[in-house]
């Protein structure tokens, strides 16, 4: 993933990778509403996701976190 918070656009993964956390989400229900949002235009593999979750997390743009009640991990 090329973003860059100086002076470079978002990509449209990233984009939407964000806008479906607006609320605590875990892998696959972000990749349920980028599809629904887009009519299926954009439909990310599970690695396309992952790979930009990681790449999120490290650049401290989302954090993880644990629900007590659900052993998933969900990110916002």
């Amino acid at each position: 993933m090329r973003d860059n918070i100086k002076g470079r656009a978002l990509t449209e993964t990233t984009l939407f990778i964000l806008l479906s956390m607006y609320k605590p989400n875990h892998g696959y229900g972000i990749m349920q509403f980028i599809e629904n949002e887009t009519n299926g235009r954009v439909s990310l593999g599970a690695g396309t996701l992952y790979g930009a979750i990681n790449t999120l997390l490290k650049k401290d743009w989302i954090t993880p976190y644990e629900l007590n009640t659900d052993t998933r991990k969900n990110n916002t």
